[in-house]
């Protein structure tokens, strides 16, 4: 082997030495492994050191973990003197170079992306696609207005890339534009009379709102029972996945109407082929007016009862007898299909029957009846004859017996 000179033998390892600049990506080998930075040759003059702001997340979250001595690993040059002699590296840029091109890729093909939202602003939220930041626009971010962007924050949305610019490091998402693209999907089934599944996502006093996939729902409180119900929390909870019908939908204004009492058995159809007039049934008092009482007497069936047919003795109000809740027997007393009504008798099972006579009507005998008064007879030609006759000797012996006295 030539004996080399000093002078020599540094050209030599001069030229060994591979030449690299700021922002190159080169290949190194793990030197040490220490819990906030670690050594690297990268066959340069000087070795090249990762501090823990510059690794990916999980490898920050356990360098002794995430390394391995003599392990070989891409790094990104960020600059050739540290201020300590050594060369500045990053393993979380080699990452985003590459996830940059990844994303031009999405981006020409319009794929979807997974925003992992990480902050907010007053402007929209700050998220981490592939761990390259990114930004969500207030108007992007859904297809209401949002006034509170933090409840986003931890959430991972999906979402369109709108704009990409790899030099200035600047990426701008759009979650709305997906859900719009689902929201045309849904409202084609959204027609009137049609049956679709959703959840239940909230509750209020006058109904609960069901989740269509994507687009919400009103079951207003008349819709979910057919019977009489103070809070839809009596019938539905927030979880529960229904059957539902559309009974209105209105893309414009946004608003779907569903009713989950029609998907059921009509109570009154139901009570009309089970029971007819004269009937007894057992029912519960359920509200008093002034004119009468309602007694449900089968599931979503009431019926009157009128303030006459409350009791044989004379009823005031139907408070000064029954009471809300409740329970009595009544008789059915008229079936009207058409004005779904029933009404109802208490009084007819509290009266008493009036008895039977032993002899019916038919077979009664007629009372006797009075002779009327006897008209004398008028005389006949001949009678009337004879008693002139009668009268004229009268008449000649008073008139004899006159002159014989003068």
């Amino acid at each position: 082997m030539d004996n080399l000179t000093n002078q020599e033998f540094m050209e030599q390892v001069e030229e060994s030495m591979v030449k690299i600049y700021p922002k190159d990506i080169v290949k190194g080998e793990v030197l040490a492994v220490k819990e906030d930075e670690v050594y690297v040759d990268i066959h340069y003059r000087a070795d090249g050191i990762i501090k823990k702001d510059e690794m990916s997340e999980e490898e920050a979250e356990n360098p002794l973990d995430a390394f391995e001595v003599g392990q070989e690993i891409d790094v990104y040059v960020i600059k050739l003197d540290d201020g300590e002699g050594n060369v500045a590296l990053s393993t979380s840029r080699v990452a985003g170079l590459k996830n940059w091109k990844k994303l031009v890729g999405k981006f020409e093909n319009e794929e979807i992306v997974e925003a992992s939202v990480y902050g907010s602003n007053s402007g929209g939220l700050l998220v981490k696609v592939m761990g390259i930041n990114g930004f969500i626009p207030a108007s992007q971010i859904t297809t209401y207005f949002v006034k509170n962007f933090k409840q986003f924050e931890g959430q991972t949305l999906d979402a369109k890339i709108m704009s990409l610019d790899e030099k200035k490091k600047r990426l701008v998402l759009s979650s709305r534009v997906l859900q719009e693209e689902k929201l045309d999907e849904v409202w084609e089934k959204l027609e009137p009379e049609a049956v679709v599944t959703g959840k239940v996502v909230r509750m209020v006093d006058f109904g609960a709102f069901v989740d269509l996939g994507g687009v919400d729902g009103l079951i207003h409180i008349s819709d979910i029972s057919w019977e009489r119900i103070d809070q839809p929390s009596e019938v539905l909870n927030v979880g529960d996945e229904v059957e539902v019908k559309i009974l209105k939908a209105n893309r414009e204004k946004n608003r779907v109407s569903l009713g989950l009492k029609q998907l059921q058995e009509k109570p009154f159809e139901k009570f009309e082929n089970e029971y007819k007039v004269g009937d007894v049934v057992e029912g519960e008092v359920v509200n008093l007016l002034d004119f009468g009482a309602f007694v449900r007497i089968a599931s979503g069936v009431e019926g009157l009862i009128h303030v006459s047919q409350i009791s044989p003795e004379h009823v005031e109000k139907p408070s000064d007898v029954l009471n809300i809740g409740d329970k009595i027997e009544v008789k059915i007393l008229e079936i009207n299909p058409e004005e779904r009504r029933i009404s109802l008798s208490r009084r007819a099972l509290i009266e008493p029957e009036k008895p039977v006579q032993e002899e019916k009507k038919a077979e009664r005998k007629p009372a006797p009846k009075k002779k009327a008064p006897q008209r004398e007879e008028a005389p006949s030609q001949d009678s009337f004859g004879s008693n002139l006759g009668d009268l004229l000797e009268l008449k000649l012996e008073d008139e004899e017996n006159t002159s014989d006295e003068e």
